[in-house]
């Protein structure tokens, strides 16, 4: 299907919370959007960093969104400025990514009868602890879930199929259209294999420094491990985010360092680089949608260690590309790092599977693919429900 309408180039709208998370998980594929001759419009916080896409050529349009705000009038207001936007700039298709541009986007679009991609790359913090307070939660986001993506001209993507069956299950998605992509890919013409370096084991953990992201189960195996006499090197690498209720202070980050457990570097948009200067790469995260940061690693030749959770045991080919470990249990961690540390010819094997894989599976061209397919296929359905 061509991409133009009544001579007119079709029109994609991103709609998203934060403008550094874009950049690094959908840039490529607005990039590619673009050449394929979509007008690509960005609807982003006022907020947030909107100078760094500048250099790309997009219409950048201003909204109300406060990523961690719980205020009932600051939320009616940032649905009412998404409704607003969406009215006024009508674009054929609304890609709406992470969760409160699905909400208000989804509902928004919904209204308006715009075909919306919905991109779930993760069920998020209220679907992964089991408080008071997130069930109370998880039963307002489910309502929410249903309202922006019960319908017949909303898409929606998982990155997992067990976030896929807890949307089917709840009815989130009865209506709506689903597939599973697995993950945001990566250039593998960017991210390329290495030689392993010379010297002690080191151990790369590149994330936000979050404690869903297992980074205190990380420390507590460095600990264990080195008490033992390793000399293997464990490193931190990425910020803080105080928009995020499991986010680590910088003080207690710098209290591990000065400690001598474990190094602490801020994030780099060099993963290529940073992911040379390793051996094994980590992520004992709770959950993920699934993790770029394994598909990074793999890009780069390099065994990996995550938990067994939905989105990393995806990501991972467990005995092949890398090990899992039990979540939530630095003891398991430090098992299953003890023994890829002083295998120095398993690291190396796994690495080669790694980069084998991420050829197979992770080749962002395939990914870029399948959003293009999915765009056209609702511009065909806007067409045929005006």
């Amino acid at each position: 299907m061509s991409n133009r309408a009544n001579n007119h180039p079709l029109s994609v709208m991103f709609i998203l919370s934060d403008v550094p998370f874009f950049l690094s998980h959908r840039l490529a594929l607005a990039l590619a959007a673009q050449k394929e001759g979509y007008d690509v419009v960005i609807a982003a916080p006022r907020q947030s960093d909107v100078d760094l896409l500048a250099p790309y050529g997009f219409e950048v349009l201003p909204i109300d969104l406060y990523r961690r705000s719980t205020s009932p009038l600051l939320e009616l207001r940032c649905l009412l400025s998404i409704f607003s936007t969406l009215k006024k700039r009508r674009p054929d298709i609304v890609h709406l990514i992470t969760a409160k541009p699905i909400f208000y986007g989804g509902i928004s679009a919904r209204l308006l009868r715009i075909p919306a991609l919905a991109a779930l790359t993760g069920m998020g913090y209220a679907f992964t602890h089991k408080t008071f307070k997130t069930r109370i939660l998880r039963t307002l986001l489910s309502g929410l879930y249903r309202s922006a993506l019960n319908t017949p001209l909303a898409h929606v993507l998982f990155q997992n199929r067990d976030d896929l069956k807890i949307a089917t299950d709840n009815g989130f998605v009865r209506r709506a259209t689903t597939s599973l992509v697995g993950g945001s890919g990566t250039d593998l013409s960017k991210i390329t294999p290495k030689p392993l370096p010379e010297g002690p084991v080191v151990v790369l953990m590149p994330c936000r420094m979050l404690r869903d992201k297992g980074v205190v189960e990380f420390v507590e195996a460095a600990r264990d491990i080195k008490a033992s006499g390793s000399n293997a090197i464990f490193r931190l690498l990425g910020d803080p985010d105080a928009n995020n209720p499991t986010s680590l202070t910088p003080e207690e980050l710098q209290g591990w360092v000065s400690e001598g457990v474990v190094e602490w570097l801020p994030f780099t948009a060099d993963v290529d680089s940073a992911f040379a200067q390793c051996h094994i790469v980590a992520l004992p995260s709770y959950r993920e949608g699934f993790p770029k940061t394994l598909i990074d690693s793999a890009a780069a030749g390099r065994a990996a260690v995550a938990t067994n959770v939905p989105g990393c045991r995806d990501a991972i080919v467990e005995g092949v590309t890398g090990q899992l470990c039990e979540v939530r249990s630095s003891t398991s961690l430090a098992t299953v790092l003890r023994e890829m540390i002083s295998n120095a010819e398993q690291v190396a094997q796994m690495g080669k599977a790694a980069r084998a894989h991420a050829e197979q599976h992770f080749d962002i061209r395939m990914v870029e693919k399948a959003h293009l397919d999915i765009y056209a296929n609702l511009a065909q359905r806007r067409t045929a429900n005006p």
